[in-house]
Parts: structure tokens; C-alpha cells; sequence
């Protein structure tokens, strides 16, 4: 039985329970949470953006697709960023 890990939208104070290796744009979506995706989920854009106010350790490590699309530390890209943890983010979607 696997374990399900809770990410919270702080500023849309939805919690959604996920199975690990979820992303945060599924999480969202899963959610009903209006996380915005204009590339549909590859990397390419920055609409997914959210910064993590608790919880970092738990998400997958930054990749090289996603660094040029970050201006501050603590900041993801909901696709790409996998729960591996509790984590609390809110959106911050890129202009």
C-alpha cells in the first residue's frame, strides 16, 4: 500500500492528497486548482510557475529545462517538479 503525500496551495487553500512522483501541475489539475500551463506541460514555458514556502527537500531536484525560466531560489516549474513529500507552494506564474 502506498502512502499518499499532501501539497498545499496556500493561496488557494486547497490540499490535494497525491501518490508520489506526481508533478505539481497534476497536482493541481487533480485539485481543481487554476494552474495555468501554456506549453502543456514541457518545459518550455514559465505559466506553471509557483515558489515553495515549505517543503523543498520534498519535491524532485531542479533539472536543466527548467532553471532559465527561475528568477529567485525556492521557485519551480509545477511541471516538472515531482512530490516526493508534503510540500506547500503557491502559484507565482510567470509573466
Amino acid at each position: 500500500m502506498s502512502s499518499r503525500l499532501r501539497v498545499e496551495f496556500r493561496d488557494h487553500g486547497t490540499t490535494v492528497e497525491v501518490e508520489a512522483g506526481t508533478t505539481l501541475l497534476e497536482a493541481a489539475e487533480e485539485g481543481d486548482v487554476p494552474m495555468e500551463s501554456e506549453c502543456g506541460g514541457f518545459a518550455a514555458c514559465n505559466s506553471c510557475r509557483v515558489v515553495v514556502l515549505e517543503g523543498g527537500e520534498a519535491l524532485s531536484p531542479c533539472n536543466e529545462e527548467e532553471e532559465p525560466f527561475l528568477d529567485e531560489a525556492g521557485q519551480r516549474l509545477g511541471c516538472q517538479a515531482e512530490v516526493r513529500g508534503d510540500v506547500v507552494v503557491q502559484l507565482v506564474p510567470g509573466m
